[in-house]
């Protein structure tokens, strides 16, 4: 499926920010450990997290998205689990099977295959698991094996993901997990923790060096998902591009590390307040900015676009460990905004792009959901009417982007 985009003269209007994946992504797999019944209000359901839902059904817990019963420790119930085109499902399920000790099957689709996985396998070879794979990465085999050890290395710098997947795994073996160099994504760490030790888990932690996670018994609660940084940032950048729009659902105070995303258009100039309940942000005059994206891989696609609006020439760092997301998102932007007439250098961990004027073109997706969110954004405001292709994978995120679009004075239709 593609997308026709028509150019709007203005957005504006009050949307609710979509539930946040990251945690409910977390909230599942907590529920999984967790004994007894687990409640998840307003879970985010999209590609993703169903594929993290049956996850969690394959390993042996039961229910739906309003009530999840589980034993508190995973059972192989069915030998194959498919994550489809998620990797956080995939790192974290590939950890916890290994908890029954039998055999199982971890896949994805053809772009899941390759992401890579080598770092977390070896991980899980040194604590005793054995393990299967051609290049270490989808399919993989755990062919079984008892954890033989309360302490491991991780090396972080292609994905804080490996990290997390470790600290799930430890709250049932009692884990010290030393981290080697400076991992990426940091933040996603201590989304993980704060998911976990309010749900009654134990880590000590020095800082990101290394983690000592208690074995827990976790019991069934309620737990309530907020809205999403993360995709609100297209909205965000659509208000201040072209208009005026109010976010609902989101939480000031909250942790998520693509918050980060309201300094950034605070940097390059827009006008960005809370008012109330909502975040506020007003169209302003975009200038060129510089920014370090490696805690927050998922904003550089749309932070492309903002810089490709703005006045100057903006920098773009910290990035290269983006390259291996659903697309080389460092390649896939660069291609795009060319596209757009814009003049871009892609350097290894870097984006170097000079704002303009954009033109519209027909883009692609590279079948990455940021990708095509970010394209759409952009295409609102060009000159003439634009496509972006092979936009399926929205619903991986955001299943109601187009309509929460259209909603504002987007004219986006479906072909």
């Amino acid at each position: 499926m593609d997308l026709i985009i028509n150019p709007t003269s203005e957005v504006k209007g009050i949307v609710e920010a979509p539930p946040s994946k990251s945690y409910t992504h977390r909230y599942l797999f907590l529920a999984l450990l967790s004994n007894g019944t687990t409640k998840i209000l307003n879970p985010l359901i999209s590609g993703d997290t169903e594929a993290t839902f049956e996850a969690v059904i394959s390993l042996g817990a039961d229910g739906d998205w309003t009530q999840i019963m589980s034993r508190g420790r995973p059972k192989i119930r069915r030998k194959t689990i498919n994550c489809r085109r998620s990797g956080t499902t995939c790192r974290f399920t590939t950890a916890l099977a290994t908890l029954p000790n039998e055999f199982v099957l971890i896949d994805g689709d053809n772009q899941l295959r390759r992401r890579p996985m080598k770092d977390l396998i070896i991980a899980l070879e040194n604590l005793g698991i054995k393990i299967a794979s051609r290049n270490y990465k989808l399919p993989i085999k755990i062919l079984g094996g008892k954890i033989s050890r309360d302490y491991v290395d991780i090396r972080g710098d292609k994905s804080s993901q490996y990290i997390s997947a470790l600290i799930f795994l430890g709250t049932k073996t009692g884990l010290t997990i030393n981290v080697i160099g400076e991992p990426v994504s940091k933040e996603y760490i201590d989304l993980t923790i704060k998911c976990i030790t309010e749900a009654g888990g134990k880590i000590k932690r020095d800082e990101y060096r290394y983690f000592e996670v208690e074995e827990t018994d976790f019991k069934g609660g309620v737990l309530r998902v907020p809205g999403d940084y993360s995709s609100a940032a297209f909205l965000m950048a659509a208000g201040a591009l072209g208009g005026y729009i109010e976010i609902k659902g989101l939480v000031k105070n909250d942790i998520q590390p693509d918050k980060r995303f309201i300094k950034i258009l605070e940097d390059a100039g827009a006008e960005v307040a809370w008012k109330r309940d909502a975040l506020r942000v007003n169209r302003g005059k975009i200038e060129a900015f510089e920014v370090d994206l490696r805690d927050s891989p998922d904003l550089l696609p749309i932070t492309s676009i903002l810089a490709s609006f703005a006045n100057g020439k903006t920098i773009i760092k910290g990035i290269e460990h983006t390259r291996y997301k659903e697309s080389d998102r460092v390649t896939s932007m660069k291609y795009n905004l060319m596209r757009m007439g814009i003049k871009v250098e892609e350097l290894k961990d870097k984006l170097i792009i000079y704002g303009g004027r954009p033109s519209a073109g027909i883009f692609k997706s590279f079948k990455d959901h940021r990708v095509a969110m970010a394209m759409t954004v952009a295409a609102l405001f060009l000159n003439k009417t634009s496509m972006v292709t092979n936009i399926d994978i929205i619903r991986d995120s955001y299943p109601n982007f187009i309509r929460d679009i259209n909603s504002i004075g987007g004219k986006v239709v479906e072909i």
